[in-house]
């Protein structure tokens, strides 16, 4: 301590906010939870070791087994995948993201061993079940397994989650930190505190083997009022001996609006905690937790170590004088009362005798004994609570404890009633930093919980996918997984086609006694389908007289981001099936087919929801090529059919209909919008040729394309200048800079133009 520093309570931590900020983090599928996929190799070798852990302990006498190489392998695993995790802060993730992300690696594990260990349970009953039934000499054993589980429940999941866990702390504390301390600043080295809260390992927060492995037992039954009532006492011996400290109680005050209480809890840790901590108030893009100074066990040790206190009072002395020593010394003094108020405390509740015990068999006796005798037992025997007999009887099967093993609890027992009879103040401020320690640690966990409860961890293949293509999947890969699970979309082009009169040759081919399904699937489903992967086009929604399609450009594949040229290609084919479609319907005296169709570019990932197994695509750029696709029936009347099948008008009074700027003609044509030209123009090279047709001049853009199969294709776009649609009518609009793109598709224009252009190598490059 330095001796300038005088007044103790100045030295304390008197609040400390945890908080990570998640907005950040893109939403799953549901729209809620942040969709996680852990490295495959971690969670293979994880469900082996606790498949192998939980048939090794979930017996009434284990074995020492040597698991060492497959823990080492686990060990492995979780440092590559972290360590990648870590590293991501260089490029597309932030400090709180990560220390988020990397709590899906607890909720899997917690998740795994419990599930395992209750398969084994289920199986035992189911087991159980059957003999009965047959009337078998075997149904007495199974059902004393069956008993000698449940009430060994929470000893075997604790001691195999205490194994998983200590395992992955010393990867941390002898790699990781160095990496963590490199990339994240010191303030989130609390999520590796959530991480290993011992709490977390068992399924009662009063749990006595998880109590005694790390606490004291407040309560030998596991009950949370033993926590709960010596607490309160606590909190109000603070509140009346240190009035310089105001003391926060550990329950929260039940919130005003219901609306305002956390009510997702997956694992039940919220429900869990509660009856400590009071209701979760809710919490939405920032997770958060308040602590005091009385949670903090560092403070603890501060205030109320008397032997370093005294150290510190000799040091005042020598080097500020007598006057700062006798200011300080009021300090010391009353933390000393303080505590042993507290000792006088533990004795008058009757609680001072077990809870040393308690320490005692944690830090003192062998683990031959601790893994032969019961951990209340024990604590009952070294409280004076039972006599040997009682203890000797409660191993069972004709078992005793030898003589040196009971001379050994013999001399922890009277060190016990030596400390009662004595006021220990070292011991009493262990068991007081014992509460502290408890304390912080019910925070963490309840706040551990609702990070849980927005993680989902996702293993399903179609809701991995679902997510990936979205753009809302986190994956923690290790080092050789990364080109696999990484390669996220990043961008995507929608093409809608307006399919027009399928239902009047629908009806005309019903009245003729045909099939109209055999005819549209055999002419038009079927030969569309059939180019889907030579464009890269997946199906969005395609049905009689609408068709979805998209061109998705993903993060790893830049090679491959054409998303709009080969949009283009495939309307362009389409049209020629409508084509081939309408010559065939010619010569049946059927009605023809129209097509229009939009192409629309997002320089963002599709969201998706999910409608059980299948996907549904959201994007504004759908909408849009919605429109775009559209004809106007007022244009169409007034437009004539000639070289081009699209033509665009700005309505003269400002808006149309819901609102529309624009009128569109669109008959067997393809309409692009400016982004997706834009977008095209970054794709190919293009060469603009300018030539006159039917005494009109025009501006055309030529460039090719590979396809997904890398052939080579042309592909010609026309520049149109958007008119105004005035009094029932297209009036040119010189002076207007605004443009349309149509993709041609006349035939005979693409060959008038592709002559220019040879005949012109001069052509411009765009």
């Amino acid at each position: 301590m330095n001796a300038s520093n005088q007044n103790k309570i100045d030295l304390i931590e008197q609040t400390r906010l945890v908080e990570l900020n998640i907005e950040n983090l893109s939403k799953g599928v549901d729209n809620y939870h942040i969709d996680v996929k852990l490295s495959r190799k971690f969670c293979s070798i994880s469900k082996k070791l606790i498949t192998l852990l939980v048939s090794q302990q979930a017996r009434p006498n284990p074995k020492n087994w040597d698991n060492s190489s497959l823990f080492k392998k686990l060990q492995d695993s979780y440092l590559d995948m972290m360590t990648v995790l870590i590293h991501r802060v260089k490029t597309d993730l932030g400090p709180e993201e990560i220390s988020f992300l990397q709590l899906a690696v607890s909720k899997f594990i917690l998740l795994s061993v419990k599930a395992q260990l209750d398969h084994d349970v289920a199986r035992v009953t189911s087991r159980l079940a059957e003999l009965k039934s047959k009337g078998s000499s075997e149904t007495l054993a199974v059902d004393q397994r069956k008993f000698w589980l449940k009430k060994n429940y929470d000893t075997i999941l604790y001691g195999i989650n205490k194994q998983i866990f200590s395992n992955l702390q010393r990867t941390e504390e002898k790699q990781l930190a160095t990496i963590r301390s490199k990339y994240l600043p010191n303030y989130y080295n609390f999520a590796v505190e959530l991480i290993f809260n011992p709490l977390l390992y068992s399924s009662e927060l009063s749990a006595l083997p998880m109590l005694m492995g790390n606490y004291s037992a407040w309560d030998l039954n596991g009950n949370d009022t033993g926590f709960t009532e010596l607490n309160e006492a606590v909190e109000k011996l603070f509140a009346k001996k240190l009035k310089k400290l105001p003391v926060f109680p550990l329950k929260n005050i039940v919130p005003d609006e219901l609306t305002d209480v956390e009510i997702t809890d997956e694992m039940e840790g919220l429900f869990a905690s509660q009856s400590f901590l009071g209701l979760a108030r809710d919490c939405q893009e920032v997770i958060a937790e308040h602590f005091f100074w009385f949670d903090l066990p560092s403070n603890i040790e501060l205030l109320f170590n008397t032997q370093q206190n005294q150290k510190n009072l000799s040091e005042i002395r020598k080097t500020l004088g007598i006057k700062a020593w006798w200011n300080y010394r009021k300090d010391v003094v009353r933390f000393k009362r303080t505590l042993k108020a507290f000792h006088r405390l533990l004795k008058s509740r009757k609680l001072l005798n077990q809870l040393l015990a308690s320490r005692c068999v944690r830090n003192s006796v062998s683990p031959t004994i601790k893994g032969s005798v019961e951990p209340k037992t024990l604590c009952q025997y070294l409280s004076c609570h039972i006599d040997l007999g009682k203890l000797q009887d409660s191993l069972g099967n004709g078992q005793r404890l030898n003589n040196s093993q009971v001379k050994s609890l013999d001399k922890h027992r009277e060190n016990i009633q030596q400390a009662l009879a004595s006021t220990n103040l070292e011991e009493t401020l262990e068991l007081l930093k014992d509460v502290s320690r408890y304390r912080l640690h019910l925070k963490y966990f309840r706040f551990a919980h609702r990070v849980f409860n927005r993680i989902s961890l996702l293993t399903d293949k179609q809701e991995l996918l679902l997510s990936k293509e979205a753009g809302t999947l986190y994956s923690l890969p290790t080092s050789t997984e990364i080109e696999d699970d990484d390669d996220r979309i990043c961008h995507h082009a929608i093409m809608k086609a307006d399919v027009r009169g399928s239902t009047t040759v629908t009806d005309e081919l019903q009245n003729r006694g045909l099939n109209p399904a055999s005819y549209f699937s055999m002419r038009f489903f079927k030969p569309i389908n059939k180019i889907l992967d030579s464009y890269g086009a997946n199906k969005v929604f395609i049905e009689g007289d609408a068709i979805i399609l998209s061109f998705l450009e993903h993060e790893q594949s830049p090679q491959q981001w054409f998303a709009v040229s080969r949009a283009c290609g495939y309307s362009r084919e389409m049209l020629k099936i409508v084509g081939a479609n309408n010559r065939h319907s010619a010569q049946m005296d059927l009605p023809f087919l129209e097509l229009g169709v939009g192409i629309c570019y997002a320089s963002e990932s599709p969201r998706y929801l999910y409608d059980e197994d299948k996907p549904i695509m959201i994007s504004s750029a759908i909408g849009l090529a919605d429109r775009l696709s559209s004809c106007s029936w007022a244009l169409r009347s007034s437009v004539k059919r000639g070289l081009f099948n699209v033509d665009v008008a700005r309505i003269a009074d400002g808006g149309g209909e819901k609102g529309q700027q624009y009128v569109r003609y669109n008959v067997n044509g393809i309409l692009l919008d400016n982004i997706a030209f834009n977008k095209l123009k970054s794709e190919i090279s293009l060469k603009c040729v300018k030539m006159k047709l039917n005494g009109e001049q025009y501006c055309f853009y030529i460039g090719q394309y590979p396809d997904t199969h890398g052939r080579k294709k042309e592909l010609i776009i026309r520049e149109g200048k958007v008119g105004i649609w005035k009094d029932s009518a297209v009036v040119k609009n010189i002076e207007s800079g605004e443009r349309y793109y149509e993709v041609v598709v006349n035939r005979k224009v693409l060959t008038l133009v592709m002559e220019a252009y040879s005949q012109n190598q001069t052509a411009l490059a765009f």
